[in-house]
């Protein structure tokens, strides 16, 4: 996936997507640079209701990662949406009039 698919940066969190065939499979990691397990589940967590939220709005197939950064321990959670709203539109995953 790292090396295959197509990364997109942002200050939050970093995501990653390959397009596939089949139906939609999502992974969220955060490594412990992070913090201990619970910085660490609570920002997995947050990345993971924050991509349901957007995933009705997405369109097409294929798997996408999601890396939790150190801000994703303490950022607000609408800064979050925001990032990742902006990071699926650069990686053409939003449907054109969720935009």
């Amino acid at each position: 996936m790292y090396r295959e698919g197509r990364r997109y940066p942002g200050d939050i969190l970093v995501l990653y997507v390959r397009p596939t065939e089949g139906g939609r499979r999502v992974g969220v990691t955060a490594g412990r640079r992070l913090g201990g397990a619970v910085v660490r589940n609570r920002a997995k967590r947050r990345l993971r209701e924050a991509f349901w939220r957007i995933e009705p709005r997405l369109q097409g197939h294929g798997d996408v990662v999601l890396v939790a950064r150190t801000a994703a321990a303490a950022a607000p959670f609408e800064d979050i949406m925001c990032e990742m709203e902006a990071l699926c539109a650069a990686g053409r995953l939003l449907c054109a009039d969720a935009t």
